[in-house]
């Protein structure tokens, strides 16, 4: 039995950093029961704030103490980086028998006494780094730095993240390992209540779906221009709805979301441009399970949540042409990510075709566990190694 010391990712902001961890702990209780034991650690504020939703995951309750790190360098992580280790973390997870920690956007130190295993999701401020203030992009590039250069095994979510890691940083090169995650999800059930969730949301029977934060990089910018586009060719009538939904601050643009909206509304293509809120996950899903296409114009991804939840419903996509999305869907559509007119043709092409036919649920539900069972296997196999190198 090998036992993991997980903290909190992602509040705030980047809500698919918590819906990662939960879904990570949902397939370690499921999939790997016997082999591998999660031990979760917050801060009594993450506890009274989102402590209980996770209790179902775990075999013990999340351990509560002021001693646990929260996300982000700051003044822990700079003790860490002057004297070697955050010694308050480390008595405390020592204390509770773990085998190797999860880091994330964190910084235990380089002699922290356990294994430790660094998530880096992506390497966007490299890619992009024009979307980052300053600041931002050496506060984000010290952080990779500390981690590839140290006593870690990185853990990235796809062969197009450990190229850039490689490259960008070649001091990771042997520590490496690509753990691609599958969702956590029941296409069963979701299919069985994706009616109920497109009428909740007084949706027509057709409908495009872009469940994207509205962060600069996820260039819904475009689709406005492919929509006044299409409404120039005398088009936009026929085409089925555009449906939004997702978090609406990027710290980096704070006026992204309301410029976007002002754009569809000054140009009549609000009801094409339709954005829902916030709304439950079991109505996200159940919306990408009624959709006629997923779609995704993103100039940039990690590994992308919406298109594996697409996957694992069968829900057809049309997904900008990066490296990533084809590596994650090779069986998608694709348009340039900054073509107008690319993305409007391929939005006529499926609106205005028959529905595409899904799979049958029962088949959906099979390569779903294969998936769930392959992204297990790679937890596990990334545990050993960690463990093993560490010795």
């Amino acid at each position: 039995m090998i036992t993991v010391g997980f903290t909190l990712i992602g509040r705030g902001s980047w809500s698919g950093g918590e819906s990662y961890l939960r879904n990570m702990l949902s397939v370690i209780a499921s999939e790997l029961g016997g082999k591998v034991q999660a031990k979760l650690f917050l801060t009594p504020e993450q506890h009274a704030s989102v402590g209980a939703s996770f209790d179902h995951m775990l075999a013990a309750p999340a351990i509560v103490d002021d001693r646990v790190m929260d996300a982000g360098l700051g003044k822990r992580g700079l003790i860490a980086v002057a004297g070697g280790s955050d010694r308050a973390f480390a008595d405390l997870v020592v204390a509770h028998a773990v085998d190797l920690v999860f880091e994330v956007a964190q910084w235990f130190g380089n002699r922290f006494p356990l294994p430790v295993i660094s998530w880096i999701p992506d390497f966007q401020h490299r890619r992009l780094p024009h979307l980052f203030p300053c600041r931002a992009w050496w506060r984000r590039d010290l952080g990779f730095r500390l981690q590839t250069s140290g006593n870690r095994t990185i853990m990235l979510s796809s062969e197009d993240a450990l190229a850039d890691c490689e490259t960008f940083y070649p001091a990771s090169r042997g520590k490496t390992a690509v753990v691609r995650f599958a969702i956590d999800l029941d296409p069963g059930a979701v299919m069985a209540r994706t009616e109920a969730a497109r009428r909740a949301h007084d949706l027509p029977e057709r409908f495009f779906f872009l469940p994207n934060q509205f962060w600069i990089h996820k260039n819904h910018g475009l689709v406005v221009e492919a929509l006044k586009h299409i409404d120039r060719l005398g088009a936009l009538d026929s085409l089925p709805p555009i449906i939004l939904t997702g978090r609406t601050t990027d710290p980096r643009d704070p006026m992204l979301f309301k410029r976007l909206m002002g754009l569809a509304q000054a140009h009549r293509l609000e009801g094409h441009f339709r954005y829902l809120g916030l709304i439950p996950y079991e109505d996200v899903v159940g919306l990408i399970g009624a959709t006629d296409c997923l779609l995704n114009p993103s100039h940039f991804e990690g590994w992308s949540t919406t298109v594996e939840e697409a996957k694992s419903l069968g829900a057809p996509m049309l997904l900008s042409d990066i490296r990533l999305h084809r590596e994650q869907a090779p069986d998608a559509l694709f348009f340039p990510p900054d073509d107008t007119e690319a993305l409007a043709q391929r939005l006529l092409q499926i609106g205005q075709g028959p529905r595409i036919v899904r799979d049958r649920v029962a088949e959906l539900q099979g390569r779903q566990q294969i998936r769930r069972r392959d992204y297990a296997a790679a937890l596990l196999a990334l545990f050993e190694k960690a463990r093993t190198a560490a010795r």
